[in-house]
């Protein structure tokens, strides 16, 4: 099975992020993105009606039914990690916290 999250959030909205997506929906955003990159084995229906309801959509509309082999899988966009910066209290320590 085939999910087309990532077509539906293109077309209402090429900037929806899966964050943003989460946010309005209140699903999870590991649930967003598993289905997003079609790397799932099961949804929840109340995931289902949630996804639909919020596109307007049928479950045709979100679910495809293909073969495994034919499933192309997404990669998510990996953003650089911050650098942390030591805070106050580890900067100001003279005992030189480890």
């Amino acid at each position: 099975m085939y999910c087309r999250l990532a077509v539906l959030m293109a077309e209402k909205n090429p900037q929806l992020s899966q964050r943003q997506l989460a946010r309005e929906t209140s699903l999870d955003i590991t649930t967003i993105n598993r289905l997003f990159t079609n790397n799932f084995s099961r949804v929840d229906t109340s995931t289902v009606e949630v996804l639909c309801s919020y596109f307007d959509k049928g479950v045709g509309d979100l679910f495809d039914l293909r073969d495994a082999e034919n499933i192309p899988k997404r990669k998510t966009r990996k953003y650089p990690k911050k650098e942390q910066t030591p805070s106050q209290d580890e900067q100001s320590d003279p005992r030189g916290a480890a």
